[in-house]
Parts: structure tokens; sequence; C-alpha cells
């Protein structure tokens, strides 16, 4: 598996896992209107402003001619010093493969590197599977609030890793 910062090429495995995934995960979290409204063509023009701002970094995993999966990272608007996860999103074929593990080390290498001295993540609740795997790799509760999804509010939850999560 390599994982590599995404180009140009990459946008459109990133925008269709990107509303796939929340298709799928958010299915009964967040509303059905938002979930129907998603498209390929929203996600294309979100990730492809990302990859073109200096301060974010979007990383992919490949193997072969396979796309895997991405995680977009960028300074958390909120926190001094804090590397945000904006999303992670591994492709349902590649799960359970350790994948988003290594694109959390990855990411936090690149923090690191930054100077940043901490990293962040927002879920929606009740995407556990994501909780968990965040937990587990060290973060912890910071806070609950309310985010809004183009008009969807739904309760979430902001976990931090005080020391970044890189590999050991």
């Amino acid at each position: 598996m390599v994982i590599r910062a995404a180009v140009s090429e990459d946008l459109a495995n990133i925008a269709e896992l990107y509303v796939s995934n929340h298709r799928s995960t958010y299915q009964g979290l967040l509303s059905d209107d938002y979930l129907d409204a998603l498209t390929v063509s929203y996600a294309l023009e979100k990730w492809e402003q990302q990859l073109n701002s200096a301060d974010s970094k979007i990383l992919v995993a490949c193997q072969d001619d396979s796309f895997l999966g991405f995680a977009a990272f960028m300074p958390d608007p909120d926190l001094k010093q804090t590397w945000y996860l904006e999303s992670l999103q591994v492709a349902e074929k590649a799960r359970g493969k350790g994948i988003g593990t290594v694109l959390i080390h990855a990411g936090a290498q690149i923090a690191e590197q930054a100077g940043f001295h901490k990293m962040s993540v927002c879920i929606v609740r009740g995407n556990n599977h994501a909780a968990d795997l965040y937990k587990k790799l060290g973060a912890v509760h910071y806070s609950f609030f309310e985010d809004d999804f183009c008009g969807t509010v739904s309760s979430s939850e902001k976990l931090v890793w005080h020391k970044l999560p890189t590999e050991q």
C-alpha cells in the first residue's frame, strides 16, 4: 500500500468515495434530504478547493490500481496548534485492514513536521465505528456541540489527541 499526497487526478475517486460513504455511514444520523442532495459535483468542488489550499493536506491510500481511501487535514479553526482531521474515508472493500490508522498516522507526521502539537476530529454522534477507532488511537472527548450540514443540524462531538497519534 502507498500513502501519498493527493493530486488532481485523484479528485473523482475522492468525491465518489466521500458521497457514497456519507450516504451509508450517516443513514439515520443525518436527514435523508441532506444525504439525497449530496452530489459528486458538490464533493468535487469541495475537495478541489481543499486540494488547492496551501493550509490543507489530502492524503490518499492506493494499492496497485485500486483507490483505498483518503484523509483530509487542515489547521483546526478553533484550537491553537491543533491539526484537524476533517475527513477520513476508507472504501468499503478495504475496511478493517488498518488503512484508516495508517492515514491518521501519516497525517500526524505531517502535523508534527509543521509544528502542531495536537490533533482533533469531529464526529456525528452515533458514528460509533469512527469514535472507537479514534479513541483506540488515543483521542479523548473534548466537547459536544451542534453541527450544521447544509441546514441539517446534528449532535456532534469533538475529540482531541493531546499527543499526536504518530506510529510508535
